[in-house]
């Protein structure tokens, strides 16, 4: 899938006890009916997000992740490409697209 928009807001790097990382930014989709949509980014993607500034364009091929803890649901979007600028379309599409491989 792919999330197209504006980058609206970055957040610092979160580091847990495990090791593992995560840095949350949001894409607003512009359009009739915009939405602000929060994304992770994990491991490279973590640092792409440096030279990328607030209201610059970008597309983010996503999965979506969903899993239950505790008796509750949770979902997470995960972004594991980023593309700026001119690489980024201009329109806003959130298209499905067929099964791609995973890079972790």
């Amino acid at each position: 899938m792919e999330l197209s928009g504006t980058l609206e807001a970055k957040y610092e790097t979160k580091e847990f006890a495990s090791g593992f990382k995560k840095r949350e930014f949001v894409i607003n989709t512009g359009g009739d009916y915009p939405q602000a949509i929060k994304v992770e980014a994990h491991k490279d993607n973590i640092t792409k997000l440096d030279s990328i500034n607030v209201g610059d364009s970008i597309t983010c091929s996503i999965n979506i992740n969903g899993r239950l803890w505790e008796g509750n649901y949770y979902n997470n979007i995960v972004a594991w490409k980023i593309n700026t600028g001119a690489s980024a379309p201009k329109s806003t599409p959130v298209a499905a697209e067929e099964d791609e491989d995973l890079p972790f």
